[in-house]
């Protein structure tokens, strides 16, 4: 019997061909070059003609690394996380903490005793402090790469290099070697200051020994000495570090090859009706439009000053005009929004209406009124309380009468107790609605992905309720018996704003199920209903303030609870925390969440994006990962 793992990283390929009794009977290591596919193929043929084998002598073929996919012959693919934890175990089987330094990542790895995946943390989607990182430094020094370890041992001073981002520091090298500093010292500063940023990653996910490095950083002396330093031990290398990660391919697809299996663990797809719901159009409402950021924004009071309520949503681009009136490191989804107001494409509504609901929507209104300087425009900024207690409440509720006052003053309009119930009844029958639809949908009986439940929701939030209820009556009675029955991770999503539903895609392609999500675009716009009494502000403060939290309000513990519970109701046993960059509320929390899902024995993943996909695949890469980990503990369960 024998198995090959190929791994395609971003520098070289690698290859390692086993046999039954996991002996390494031949490795490879080739660079990379333009193509991961001519790449791997060239990896396969060499093992094949090194041992006069053909492809049917080889029973498995595991391709992993952040080129897996363009791997063709491969049976599966999984992630240069799992495959890296098993060929560290494979060497060192008390190992519990790894550290894999690569061409263009670096991630820590927690594992158990059989080299399954426990936690891990990745590095940001930039090179930095990486092996992409060492080849420009000693590109830039005019050394070859493989001399920058053993000379910074010969380094007497540090010379320090602040920046690891790797145009910044080649910068700084370039100043450092015109100031008479000696290469020895430039690469010594180098490398304490990779090991500064490995040792951060190392505390995030908890040092064990014993600790094990990969990856072809590992063979660099120098970065392994200030590691140790650093952690105060001893790191256990194997001879040829670089072909760890193909090394534990090789092993997985050996079991896989034992078990006769030859079906990938990653699922995609969904059981759909003949129409996919991600395809539903908004129509254009006939009503004047009104433009607002926050779902604690009373849209029943909007439509019943007779405007359409809409969400605006960003470009889903990387910013570029924001920069102009906002700095940098502010939340992506303001700088998004932004870009639309100042490339001109949101002219055709009456007015906006902001929430003080963090310092990033803060600055959108400082922003928005002087990008309106000297116009007659609608432009309201609503306070909101933080707690959730009956004075909030009542503190909102006259917050929402000086709104009301400032809509009928500046349109010359009247607001009527009767528009607004009217509202107030067409929007809790929309969520009703949206309830019932999501009922049938977290019980199997919706035949569509998470992916496209969220991505109708979102449009849901600015569609003429009227036909996004008929919509969703069609929906449900075609949907009929149709069960979605398998067996796949089923996971919770929470945290910030998502305008990027293609993220809930990169999960579910990755194998796993969003039952269900929390987030302020999608079903948390449409839980809670209203009352309709004589008051119709005070109950639509109620609502508001007394509905399911998010990160903006004091109660955290109330808002983990709130998701465990719902988590527990809908036999939900894993979650994904989806932060944006900068969101202050959200990225605070997560410490407190972490700590709790923790305690509970529930698994959680952490996902810090941008605004955009740029990242999408270090994203698929943690996902799949996280599924892996899923995976291999309920198979030990």
């Amino acid at each position: 019997m024998y198995t090959i793992g190929i791994d395609i990283g971003s520098m070289s390929a690698n290859g390692v061909l086993l046999n039954e009794k996991k002996e390494i009977l031949s490795s490879i290591i080739i660079p990379t070059g333009a193509s991961s596919k001519k790449a791997a193929d060239k990896t396969f043929n060499q093992i094949l003609t090194e041992h006069k084998l053909s492809e049917r002598d080889i029973d498995y073929v595991i391709a992993t690394g952040y080129g897996r996919v363009k791997v063709p012959f491969a049976n599966e693919v999984v992630t240069e996380i799992t495959c890296h934890a098993k060929g560290a175990n494979y060497y060192f089987p008390n190992a519990r903490t790894i550290i894999d330094i690569g061409g263009q990542d670096s991630k820590v790895i927690k594992v158990d005793g059989n080299g399954n995946v426990l936690d891990f943390v990745m590095n940001d989607k930039c090179a930095a402090g990486t092996g992409r990182f060492l080849e420009v430094m000693a590109r830039t020094l005019e050394i070859d790469l493989e001399e920058m370890g053993p000379l910074s041992l010969n380094g007497k001073e540090v010379a320090s290099v602040s920046s690891l981002c790797t145009v910044f520091a080649e910068s700084e090298v370039v100043s450092l070697v015109g100031a008479d500093h000696k290469t020895a010292d430039i690469c010594k500063g180098l490398h304490v200051s990779i090991a500064k940023r490995i040792t951060a990653q190392v505390k995030r996910i908890g040092l064990e020994e014993e600790v094990a490095m990969t990856g072809g950083v590992a063979k660099n002396i120098g970065v392994v000495t200030e590691l140790e330093r650093n952690l105060g031990c001893k790191i256990k290398i194997s001879e040829e570090p670089q072909i760890n990660g193909a090394l534990g391919a090789a092993l997985i697809a050996l079991d896989k090859a034992r078990s006769k299996s030859r079906v990938s663990v990653l699922v995609s797809g969904s059981v759909s009706p003949e129409t996919s719901i991600a395809e539903f159009s908004v129509e254009e409402s006939t009503l004047p439009k009104i433009g607002y950021f926050c779902s604690y924004t009373p849209v029943e009071l909007i439509r019943a000053a007779g405007f359409h309520p809409v969400r605006i949503k960003g470009t889903g681009k990387e910013s570029c005009s924001a920069n102009e009136v906002l700095c940098s490191n502010i939340c992506p989804y303001i700088k998004a929004v932004i870009d639309q107001k100042i490339n001109g494409n949101l002219e055709d509504f009456k007015g906006m209406v902001f929430v003080n609901s963090c310092d990033g929507m803060r600055r959108l209104y400082d922003a928005w009124v002087k990008l309106d300087e000297g116009k007659r425009v609608f432009n309201y900024i609503l306070d909101i309380p933080k707690n959730t207690d009956d004075a909030a409440v009542f503190y909102y509720a006259n917050l929402l009468k000086k709104f009301k006052e400032k809509l009928e003053s500046y349109f010359t309009l009247k607001i009527q107790h009767d528009d607004i119930n009217n509202s107030i009844a067409l929007y809790n029958a929309v969520r009703e609605k949206v309830m019932l639809f999501l009922q049938k949908y977290w019980t199997g009986y919706i035949g569509q992905s998470g992916y496209e439940i969220f991505s109708l929701l979102k449009k849901g939030i600015n569609a003429v309720p009227e036909k996004f209820q008929v919509y969703l009556t069609n929906i449900m009675k075609q949907s009929g018996d149709i069960r979605d029955t398998r067996d796949v991770p089923r996971l919770f999503v929470w945290g910030s704003i998502m305008e990027n539903e293609r993220i809930i895609k990169v999960i579910e392609d990755a194998g796993a199920k969003v039952v269900a999500e929390d987030l302020c675009n999608g079903s948390r716009h449409f839980d809670a209903q209203i009352n309709i009494s004589e008051d119709p502000i005070l109950s639509i403060a109620k609502r508001y303030i007394s509905r399911a939290p998010c990160s903006r309000m004091v109660n955290v513990l109330d808002r983990i609870n709130n998701v465990l519970t719902s988590m527990q109701a809908k036999s939900i046993h894993a979650a994904i925390y989806h932060t944006l960059k900068f969101c202050d509320h959200n990225l605070m929390d997560y410490p407190v969440i972490k700590k709790a899902f923790h305690e509970k024995n529930i698994p959680l993943l952490h996902l810090n994006c941008d605004y955009t996909i740029s990242s999408e695949g270090q994203i698929k890469t943690r996902v799949e990962a996280f599924l892996e980990q899923l995976t291999s503990t309920a198979k030990k369960e």
